[in-house]
């Protein structure tokens, strides 16, 4: 990535668009120029640098000099980049702000996830961490009679730390648990090996790789990690007939695992 491309990314993640970076940029650049050197240098039309100019202005980044023709002069780059920078950090201010008072503001039954009773959505598609993370804790925390889960992840990883805490809970309502991991070399939490001490838990290994993660509750509802990379995006579903694929799918991944985890 050559100096200009990483002055425009970094511009473009201080909030201007792809055109006010570049033009931004060509004008501080040149210093002093009218349209036509600045739509040369910027490689940008000169309507959209019309278009354009006044937002820059108005941000500080550009003053209009009156002269014929009309030219402009760039604020430093150096300048510049201090002034997006503070605007972004005044603005997250007033956005945390604001987020702050809603929260503070909202019924508290906002926001629970109740999945029993959606019964005109079946399927939900879950992409960011924190919302799949309070999903499944709610999920442990409904079931009463068995958990089957396929972790298609090494032993140290943070997903198999938080299903060991949510395992737990779960162990001590009388929860059955039924755990596939992948085959590793690497040494297992201490958390997996004080679970495999309790008859209500059993843990099995399969050969890598395991193509992806699945989670299945009470054989009523499953969750099924869409994309191999990191497991999000995630399905939910309550779904009987993909719930009855999902179980069948892990008994047979089951009776092809193996006890060892070498």
């Amino acid at each position: 990535m050559s100096q200009n491309d990483e002055y425009t990314q970094t511009l473009t993640d201080l909030g201007l668009t792809l055109l006010q970076a570049k033009i931004y940029l060509s004008l501080a650049n040149l210093g002093k120029a009218n349209v036509q050197t600045i739509s040369k240098a910027s490689k940008v039309a000169r309507q959209d640098i019309y278009r354009i100019m006044p937002t820059l202005q108005k941000l500080g980044l550009a003053e209009k000099i009156i002269t014929t023709p009309t030219l402009y002069e760039g604020t430093p780059l150096k300048e510049g980049l201090s002034i997006l920078l503070r605007n972004r950090k005044e603005e997250y201010a007033k956005l945390q702000k604001k987020t702050t008072s809603l929260i503070n503001k909202s019924p508290a039954n906002i926001g629970k996830i109740d999945l029993q009773h959606e019964e005109d959505s079946q399927f939900k598609i879950t992409s960011e961490r924190t919302l799949f993370l309070k999903m499944h804790k709610s999920l442990h925390q409904k079931a009463q009679m068995s958990i089957d889960s396929i972790i298609p992840l090494i032993p140290a990883s943070p997903k198999l730390v938080d299903s060991c805490s949510n395992f737990k809970r779960a162990i001590k309502r009388d929860v059955k648990i039924q755990l596939i991991l992948q085959k590793t070399e690497k040494l297992m939490l201490r958390e997996l090996q004080a679970l495999e001490k309790n008859p209500l838990f059993k843990l099995k290994y399969l050969a890598p790789p395991i193509p992806f993660g699945m989670h299945i509750f009470d054989k009523k509802e499953v969750t099924l990690s869409v994309s191999e990379k990191n497991g999000l995006p995630s399905l939910w579903s309550n779904n009987p007939n993909l719930v009855k694929l999902a179980a069948n799918y892990f008994d047979e991944m089951w009776n092809k695992a193996e006890d060892n985890p070498n």
